[in-house]
């Protein structure tokens, strides 16, 4: 029998959401740029994952939902993103578990962190999740100059396929390239070459001239 969307037996419609045929960003960039496609690796391995409660989260977030099945192994990636803006901003994930040639389905969440996750208190930092493995957005507030970190995990069992997210208004921009400085119209070194120059030509000229 197929996996609910969720563990609290809600409805859980989509809400027509898919990130298919959208252009692809590269995973892992350092400020999200349009649609990641992603695949669980089967390298990251947590015992147990977070409970889903049917309910996705809104600005500022929620309380953490709980762990399920602890003791169970589960895949999971994580993608960090920063806030480099010194103010607080909500921010909004489209989770698409569908997506790919070999879509996730009901075995893909995806929850958010501030600063840091860890799998084995999965609780830390925890400030919002989809609710439900489905296609649709969620919300959080992400502090001024923090990392975001979002995570995925696997909800049936460890297992290799495909998802995509977009991450939404979060204030990301690179660092600023320092502009090459001109040289200074006074710099002592420069006027005494100058100077150097000059009477070396004028020598010379004045030279030719005596011959």
């Amino acid at each position: 029998m197929a996996q609910s969307a969720n563990d609290a037996g809600l409805p859980a419609a989509s809400g027509g959401l898919s990130l298919n045929g959208l252009p692809a960003a590269v995973e892992g960039a350092v400020c999200p740029n349009g649609v990641v496609n992603a695949a669980f690796s089967g390298s990251n391995v947590q015992s147990g994952r977070i409970f889903r409660d049917g309910i996705a989260s809104t600005c500022p977030g929620k309380v953490y939902p709980g762990i399920l099945n602890a003791g169970t192994n589960y895949n999971f990636e994580t993608f960090t993103f920063p806030n480099t803006s010194n103010a607080a901003a909500c921010v909004t994930v489209n989770f698409d578990p569908d997506a790919g040639a070999v879509p996730c389905s009901t075995n893909a969440h995806a929850s958010a962190y501030i600063g840091s996750y860890d799998p084995l208190n999965q609780g830390t930092n925890f400030v919002g999740d989809v609710g439900s493995s489905v296609a649709q957005p969620f919300s959080f507030e992400v502090p001024a100059n923090s990392d975001l970190v979002l995570a995925v995990t696997n909800t049936s069992g460890a297992a290799i396929c495909d998802f995509a997210f977009e991450v939404v208004d979060l204030p990301c921009a690179a660092g600023p390239v320092a502009p090459a400085l001109p040289v200074a119209v006074n710099d002592q070194r420069a006027l005494l070459l100058l100077a150097v120059l000059t009477l070396l030509v004028g020598g010379f000229v004045a030279a030719r001239m005596r011959g």
